[in-house]
């Protein structure tokens, strides 16, 4: 039950386009791709071709072990199918006639280090990454499949080549592409110069930036060159996650997830639809719709994160932390369900997490649209509260209410006042105590709660407040003690289970707030407390007029009704009723119509 004094108790609870630069890319190549410089070889020297060197990283997160193989444009086609109808990929990917192989020690995490023969030079050619025997170091399971396009240096050349999630997005994209008329002939490099290019900037336009509309790669960045190896990874990372929600959500490969990534990213968005000349990557049309559902998640139409205010922002910023919890607590649930030997159990337990998930991704919703709302009614302003040591000299010292300072009106932190209220089966006391804690530098008084039913203890909550000279009442934090009694136990006896719901001023970004004012104004909306996903309660002030009445005291034409809420349960409002100079009269739980009255004021 919560305290009526106190807020209710809380719920625990990736644009820029960027060209591709072949052109650029194929000059550099040209110029070494390095300091190194080619020595005169091939035919007009009577010397054998030197090799093209490549080198650079394999990201998912960074990948340990695995295969690296090079195709020619002619051959990739042939390759990849003849690898995904073999039970053995990477022996398929060898037989295949790749131009280059090269097998990882399970030790090279992230970069390698290759030789394709000299005579392929300033040619386009494709890295094709088999991930068989290969880790994720980041996400500590088997990575994708992955892939990348590159035109060659010359002959005697070192050039930076990434094989990362966004290189293997646009790869497929430029495969699908690759043989239009399906006779086994690629189109002309020149033509596929301009594909390739057409990819990166379609890649990067759907999936170029992170959650808070960063560039993951800036300044002009290619994921294909770029040597910034954190960077690579960091970009790849945030894919990484996503193609894993998707996997996980729609039971289908890693692989496939990626394709219907790279599917949907052929519009340069991530909006469900894949362009008809992707035909050839198969029916991906139902993951694509699920990954632009959850790419959807803390984005709407007409909601620019980069032009709306602070409140806003963070509405964003937790709703892609509520997606990205919703991911996590999904494995977890299906881990318990893959340690189930009876196949039948195993597949009910796996139906009932989804269906869980998609629960989930509701509530997630609404929270969003909650916390938008909520700032709407705040002008978006950010919570920025006048509290802590530089404010001290704003607030009283507690013990000198009801004598040289008086007390709010609305809650009269006396000490020795003492409230008791009953509903829906509990009964609440709540005592201003002789106690003073300092947080953040301001001095609090402490307001204790007990919550019991039928005599068995609930919960024991001090909660802290402060006083400023205005005489609003801040709210500074609480500390819940939470008990349950279990079967076969002594009832006198009920165990502590938890500590939910508690929060101090200044701790883990807690930020405090007023719980209520001193003189309301009718309209006012104000934020009680801030620790997102955890505390984030907010009053309404209805009215000063209103009339209640209680068995422990009444109010006519003189009351302070609010409406208390919480972004954290969207569907939750309460109404209550302060008497002036006796405090919180009634409480009223809005979608049930249950009341919590006051029963007996006793006065410090």
């Amino acid at each position: 039950m919560n305290n009526p004094m106190s807020p209710r108790r809380k719920s625990p609870l990736l644009f820029a386009s960027i060209a591709l630069g072949i052109a650029v890319a194929v000059a550099i190549a040209g110029c070494g791709g390095s300091n190194n410089t080619p020595r005169p070889s091939g035919p007009n020297t009577g010397q054998p071709a030197q090799p093209v060197n490549i080198e650079g990283i394999v990201s998912d997160g960074p990948v340990a072990g695995g295969t690296l193989f090079v195709f020619s444009r002619d051959r990739i086609l042939a390759a990849l199918a003849a690898a995904t109808e073999s039970t053995d990929r990477r022996a398929a990917l060898i037989a295949a006639g790749p131009i280059a192989t090269l097998t990882r020690d399970s030790g090279d995490e992230g970069r390698y280090s290759m030789s394709v023969p000299g005579e392929h030079a300033a040619t386009f050619v494709f890295v094709v990454f088999d991930s068989n025997g290969a880790e994720d170091m980041a996400f500590h399971d088997t990575p994708p499949n992955l892939e990348a396009v590159v035109v060659l240096g010359f002959a005697g050349t070192t050039q930076r080549v990434n094989v990362s999630l966004h290189t293997t997005l646009i790869a497929q994209q430029v495969r699908a592409q690759l043989d239009p008329d399906g006779d086994g002939t690629p189109i002309l490099q020149s033509a596929l110069q301009a594909v390739a290019q057409t990819a990166q900037t379609s890649v990067l336009g759907a999936l170029g930036e992170d959650d808070q509309g960063r560039p993951l790669y800036p300044g002009g960045a290619s994921p294909v060159s770029a040597d910034d190896d954190s960077m690579i990874d960091r970009a790849s990372g945030v894919i990484g996650l996503l193609i894993r929600m998707l996997a996980s959500v729609n039971g289908i490969t890693l692989d496939q997830a990626v394709a219907a990534l790279a599917a949907d990213a052929g519009d340069g968005a991530i909006d469900g639809v894949i362009p008809a000349n992707l035909g050839a990557m198969g029916d991906l049309a139902a993951h694509a719709a699920a990954a632009h559902d959850f790419r959807a998640r803390g984005r709407r139409d007409n909601l620019d994160v980069n032009a709306v205010g602070p409140c806003s922002s963070a509405a964003v910023s937790m709703a892609r932390a509520c997606a990205v919890d919703l991911i996590d607590n999904a494995f977890e649930q299906r881990a318990f369900c893959a340690d189930t030997a009876d196949d039948g159990e195993r597949g009910d337990c796996l139906a009932e997490v989804d269906g869980e998930l998609e629960e989930s991704e509701e509530e997630c919703d609404a929270i969003f649209e909650a916390r938008l709302d909520l700032c709407s009614s705040l002008g978006d302003a950010a919570h920025d509260p006048a509290f802590g040591p530089m404010f001290m000299s704003n607030f009283v010292n507690p013990r000198n209410i009801g004598g040289i300072v008086p007390p709010n009106p609305w809650f009269p932190l006396v000490v020795g006042n003492r409230w008791t209220y009953e509903g829906d089966g509990e009964t609440i006391v709540v005592e201003v105590r002789d106690e003073v804690k300092l947080i953040d530098g301001i001095p609090c008084i402490v307001v204790n709660d007990i919550v019991t039913e039928d005599g068995v203890l609930i919960e024991d909550t001090d909660d802290w407040y402060a006083q400023d000279l205005d005489g609003n009442v801040w709210y500074c934090g609480e500390i819940a003690l939470n008990y349950e009694s279990f079967d076969g136990d002594d009832p006198e006896e009920p165990e502590l289970v938890d500590i939910d719901g508690s929060w101090k001023a200044g701790r883990d970004g807690a930020e405090p707030g007023v719980l209520l004012p001193f003189a309301p104004v009718p309209g006012d909306v104000i934020r009680q407390e801030v620790l997102y996903g955890e505390a984030e309660d907010a009053v309404e002030i209805d009215s000063i007029t209103a009339t209640e009445t209680a068995p422990g005291g009444g109010c006519a034409g003189d009351c302070l009704k609010t409406t208390d809420f919480t972004p954290l349960e969207p569907d939750t409002l309460e109404s209550k009723y302060y008497a002036p100079g006796l405090g919180l009269i009634v409480e009223v739980d809005e979608e049930t119509g249950d009341r919590v009255e006051l029963m007996l004021f006793e006065s410090g």
